[in-house]
């Protein structure tokens, strides 16, 4: 019923710890797609030993690349070995709870109208909110829910902008009709980009705060390491090219240009990353030709109105959010 798939790179204790957690999943009906993204670390002897021990779920299998295609790039790969008609997709870095599938299951199944669940991300240790499913800003760029907050509070189900990937289960139906993870994203905001293509169409996301993950943050490329930063500056404008419609760019304009002054505020100047900054731009810019291409596609599955995106983005003067922002610009 449910193809979980999993992408590994260089990360084989870690990925060896989450399949533990796996094998005590109260809801069994899965197979699992391990995806190795060439890593150089022992990765695959690692997790073959474990797995010796015994398959996770019904079926396991192994893919390994002979290049590092990211976390797009992997699950694509991946998704060429499902069978299920749900598709869940895990990192490595991350715990589930027992409970974790058999709620997001529960969920799905009981409203036909939602195209993915999002799971309730906990920092490793659960003292934090990591992710409360994922929202999408009215500077044009997407962002976690909840993030940094007490673990007493998110904890009613209800309908958000997107999942966060990490951790999410989805319709295979919605990947037919909208497309899967882009491979040329590769890291980051891949899945920003498919939840807005699953707005667009009318999907609906569903928070599940009951389905928890344990999520050991940004252990696999740093918080602000050369990689993280490239893709975050760069696929934020993929995304806008792409998938975001004219009028809600035009609607957005001046918040849009307030996040751009703001980032390059803090990445070019607090954290003297210009020269970064400035290839990440030139990079997207570069791809404009090939984005504007997809974005022909995508806008063809449009069918919602630029008033309902709107009242579905989270404002950038809303207290909690504007708060949140103001205190990372400052102190991280």
């Amino acid at each position: 019923m449910v193809s979980l798939i999993i992408v590994n790179y260089n990360g084989g204790q870690m990925t060896v710890d989450c399949l533990r957690s796996l094998r005590r999943q109260t809801l069994q009906s899965f197979e699992v797609i391990i995806v190795d993204n060439g890593s150089s670390d022992g990765s695959i002897t690692a997790i073959g030993d474990f797995l010796r021990g015994g398959p996770v779920g019904r079926f396991t299998k192994i893919v390994p690349l002979e290049n590092n295609l990211g976390f797009a790039g992997g699950n694509t790969a991946g998704m060429a070995y499902a069978t299920g008609e749900y598709i869940a997709l895990l990192n490595n870095d991350t715990e589930p709870d027992e409970r974790w599938l058999e709620e997001l299951m529960k969920c799905i199944g009981n409203d036909s109208g939602a195209g993915a669940c999002a799971s309730r991300l906990l920092v490793y240790g659960g003292a934090t909110t990591d992710s409360a499913g994922d929202c999408f800003t009215r500077l044009l760029k997407g962002d976690k829910r909840g993030e940094g907050k007490g673990v007493t509070e998110f904890l009613d189900k209800e309908y958000v902008f997107g999942a966060c990937a990490g951790a999410a289960l989805y319709r295979r139906d919605m990947f037919e009709e909208i497309g899967f993870l882009d491979d040329d994203f590769f890291l980051i905001h891949e899945d920003t980009d498919l939840n807005f293509r699953a707005q667009l169409a009318g999907w609906k996301v569903l928070y599940v705060p009951t389905a928890v993950v344990y999520h050991k943050v940004r252990s696999s490329i740093g918080a602000m390491s050369d990689l993280a930063v490239y893709y975050t500056l760069r696929n934020s404008e993929l995304l806008r090219m792409k998938s975001v419609p004219a009028g809600i760019i035009a609607r957005c304009l001046p918040e849009l240009i307030l996040g751009m002054l703001s980032e390059f505020t803090y990445f070019a100047i607090k954290h003297r990353r210009l020269k970064l900054f400035l290839r990440a731009k030139h990079d997207a810019l570069r791809m404009l030709p090939n984005m504007l291409k997809k974005r022909k596609e995508v806008m063809k599955t449009k069918k919602v109105s630029n008033r309902y995106l709107l009242s579905i983005m989270t404002p950038v003067w809303q207290k909690d959010f504007f708060k949140a922002k103001l205190g990372k610009f400052l102190y991280d």
